[in-house]
Order: C-alpha cells, then sequence, then structure tokens
C-alpha cells in the first residue's frame, strides 16, 4: 500500500523580496549516506534462522514467502513510482519503530517492528499532504492520470505477475496432483496410505504408522483398499495375519491379530477390524513450460470468481455471525468457559472458509502434507490472487480507493483545468476502513493463535 501520511511541514519561506534559498543538491541515487540498526538487523536475522532451526523449514519457508509476496508487492509501486517521476521517500517492510534501515539518495529503506505489512511513502498523495514547493512537480498528485492510476495499481499487478509465475512453476515445473487447482482429474490413484490409527485397535497393537503402505495382507496384493476389506473378509476375529507395508520406502512384514469392529465403527459389528484410516495417493502431474504458460491464466480467473464468491459469504451476515461465533468458542475454550481446554482446542468446529490472519496461512502451510512444495506453491498462488482483488476494492486507504479517486478527478477535470479532490471529506470513510482492517486483523491474528487452522 502507498502511504497517505502527511509529509513533514516545509520551512517557512525567506523575505517577501527576496528569492527562496534552493534546496541543497541531494545525494546520488547510488550513494549510500548513512545505515543504522545493524545489531538489530542480526538479531531479526538470527532470530529468524532460529525459527527454522526450532519449528522446522517448512515454518521458515512460509515467513519468507509471505515477506517476499509483501516486498514485491511494494517494488512495484517503488518502480512505478520513480519511472513517472515521483519523489519516495521511505521504502519500508513493517510498520511502528525501525528495526534497520539505510539512506541511498533520497529514500530510506528498511525493517520496522510491526510484521505487518509494508509501504512506500511518495510525496503529495493527496491536498492534504504538505511538500516542499521545490518537490511539488515530483508528487503523486501533480502527475498525469495514466501516470497515477498505474502507481497505485502496481501492487495488485505485481500480485498477479506473481501469481502467473508461481502457476507456470507449479504446473509446469513441480507438478500437482490432479494436473489442476480448481479441475483436479483423481480418477487415477496411484496407491494409498495409512492416515489415521485408531486407539485401541489391532493396527496400534501392531505398530501400525501413520503413512504405511499396506501393499499385501496375507500374501494378497493391496494396493487398493477395497482389496484389503476383500481380504480382510476372508478372516476371522483373533486370527493372526501377516501384512507387507513399505514405509520410509522399506518394505517390512508386521503381524497383527484381528480384533471385532465396534460398533461406532459402522459397517458390520463384530467383523474382522484392523483400525486405521486410508488416504489416497494422487500422483503429481507436470503438464510442460509451455502447457503450463497456456494453463495457468484460466486456474487464475476460476481462483479469483471463486475467491468473489467466498468474500461475498465471508462479508454477508451469516458469515460475520460465523466468524463472531468462532471469536466467541475460541475464547470461551481459552477461558476453560464451555470449551475442552485452551489452545489445544483446534477441534472446536471453527469454520475452515472463514478469514484466515498471516498468521493462520503460515501455519496452514507448514504442516505436514502430500506433496508439499506443491502444497506451498498452491497456498502462494491463491493468496496472491487474493491479495490483488482485495487491495483493489474502491475503498480508502486501500490501493483501489486511491485508484477511484484518480478515475473521479480525472472525470471532474476539464480541458486545461485539473481537478484535485479534497481528501478531507473522505477522512471518516479511510477512518472507519482503517479501524475495520486494524479489527479483523488482530481479530484474526488471536482466533489463529487460540485455535489453529487446520485442513
Amino acid at each position: 500500500m502507498t502511504d497517505m501520511r502527511r509529509q513533514d511541514k516545509a520551512p517557512a519561506p525567506g523575505p517577501v523580496d527576496a528569492p527562496p534559498t534552493p534546496p541543497p543538491p541531494g545525494p546520488a541515487d547510488d550513494t549510500p549516506t548513512y545505515e543504522t540498526g545493524g545489531l538489530r538487523l542480526a538479531l531479526l536475522i538470527a532470530a529468524t534462522v532460529g525459527v527454522g532451526i526450532v519449528w522446522g523449514w517448512p515454518l521458515l519457508v512460509m515467513i519468507l514467502g509471505v515477506v517476499i509476496t509483501i516486498f514485491i508487492h511494494e517494488l512495484g509501486h517503488y518502480v512505478t513510482a520513480k519511472a513517472s517521476g515521483m519523489k519516495v521517500t521511505e521504502f519500508f517492510i513493517g510498520f511502528g519503530p525501525k528495526i534497520w534501515s539505510f539512506q541511498r539518495g533520497e529514500t530510506e529503506y528498511g525493517f520496522k517492528v510491526i510484521p505487518g505489512g509494508a509501504y512506500v511513502r511518495i510525496i503529495g498523495m493527496n491536498n492534504l499532504d504538505e511538500v516542499d514547493p521545490a518537490d511539488e512537480p515530483r508528487s503523486y498528485r501533480q502527475k498525469s492520470f495514466p501516470q497515477r492510476l498505474l502507481v497505485v495499481s502496481a501492487g495488485s499487478l505485481s500480485h498477479l505477475l506473481q501469481a502467473f509465475v508461481i502457476g507456470v512453476v507449479l504446473f509446469g515445473v513441480v507438478g500437482i496432483p490432479g494436473g489442476s487447482i480448481t479441475d483436479p482429474d483423481v480418477d487415477e490413484i496411484e496407491a494409498w496410505r495409512v492416515s489415521e490409527v485408531r486407539p485401541d485397535s489391532a493396527a496400534e497393537a501392531a505398530g501400525l504408522q501413520e503413512g504405511d503402505r499396506i501393499v499385501e495382507v496375507g500374501g494378497r496384493p493391496a494396493s487398493e483398499f477395497d482389496e484389503l476389506s476383500e481380504a480382510l473378509s476372508s478372516f476371522e476375529v483373533g486370527d493372526d495375519v501377516t501384512f507387507t507395508v513399505v514405509r520410509d520406502g522399506d518394505e517390512r512384514t508386521v503381524d497383527a491379530t484381528l480384533r471385532a469392529r465396534p460398533e461406532s465403527e459402522g459397517g458390520e459389528a463384530g467383523s474382522p477390524f484392523l483400525g486405521v484410516g486410508t488416504q489416497d495417493i494422487v500422483p503429481a502431474e507436470r503438464v510442460g513450460i509451455v502447457s503450463a504458460i497456456a494453463q495457468t491464466p484460466g486456474e487464475m480467473w476460476s481462483v479469483t470468481t471463486t475467491s468473489v464468491g467466498a468474500l461475498g459469504h465471508v462479508f454477508s451476515a451469516s458469515g460475520i455471525s460465523d466468524f463472531a461465533e468462532d471469536v466467541g468458542s475460541a475464547r470461551d475454550d481459552e477461558t476453560g468457559g464451555s470449551g475442552s481446554g485452551g489452545a489445544q482446542a483446534s477441534d472446536s468446529g471453527r469454520n475452515p472458509d472463514g478469514l484466515m490472519s498471516i498468521i493462520g496461512f503460515v501455519r496452514i502451510g507448514s504442516q505436514d502434507v502430500e506433496h508439499r512444495a506443491a502444497f506451498i506453491l498452491v497456498l502462494f498462488f491463491q493468496i496472491n490472487l487474493l491479495l490483488a482483488l482485495l487491495n483493489m476494492l474502491p475503498l480508502p486507504p486501500l490501493d483501489g480507493g486511491h485508484a477511484a479517486l484518480a478515475i473521479y478527478e480525472r472525470i471532474r477535470s476539464r480541458q486545461g483545468r485539473r481537478y484535485h479532490a479534497d481528501f478531507t471529506k473522505l477522512l471518516p470513510l479511510t477512518y472507519a476502513v482503517f479501524l475495520l482492517i486494524v479489527v479483523l486483523g488482530v481479530t484474526t491474528m488471536y482466533l489463529d493463535i487460540v485455535d489453529p487452522p487446520q485442513l
């Protein structure tokens, strides 16, 4: 997002009969003038590495991926603003107090404490920004309509570009089960694996584990789950059965004594029962770079239209009610009011299609899943399209609000007379939208910590 904060007030001009003193020439854009917070930067890097060591590389990949996504968004604003001749004074990842920064030319770059996003500060974003008269020609408000529209739209355009590149890599290089995000072909099942071992079952007693692939039962093949069920039906409760299992690439045999099926498991109570849940293994399909380039725009469109429908539900009366119920349930679980155990209450019935913060997004992406690389790429493909959509909502202070204002000014302008809107009239709406963003951000982060989202 481009920063809308008021610039520092210019110094008062000199006497009326004396021309203003021109500002001293700034340093060359490629000459660093200072750097601060080197120790804090080292601590930030150490903390990031520590996260990877303690919680594993998937969590670190997700965090770095989010930072890169935000950085590229702001880079879009920065590059187009500089190309349009606008003055950019700051480019920061995060908000609040500075962690580390350096000055290069007229722009200060760096990191700040609160990892809630990023910003690029361009002078003169509206009529409330006070700008040095010498810099006024380089302000955002003095540039042409196409330049202003390009600058404020560049963040969302960068998300579309990121989604396209991710899609080409996903479909053409890494591969995805079923060959598609929105219309996967899962008719071809490569194999199945144990997804769950029931407590107090024959499988648990035999030492079967999640992730095991049972390929034979008593010497009979069981590459499909139906073959496992058929083979088990030929035994009696209490029979000792040898299972051939593939675990971590190694084949081994496991002996299990079949038990009677509990009534709670459904099916025929008292029949031979092993006690495993299953998950199909769908092979990852790669279509090649050329086909991926052709396929990705269609996938982008399908995901975007789906996201529009999901957002419509989230912000509907029922969606808001569901979200409030999720927050209330999480609070009760945390305090012991009506739930069953504080932050452990991840099975409290939270709506899987509800709102999610960056914390929830990172936690989802760091879970242990099949085809992990494809899974992470799909998440970033979807989040980039969602961010492109959200950022262009025609509400200030979002980028779409700036775009709507630029279009309005263009419509009100006449030949030879440029119209500048009075941003004072938009301040109540701006504050209301900003407050809504803060409330949703804090609430979803709380929910994602207390009741983490599950796949």
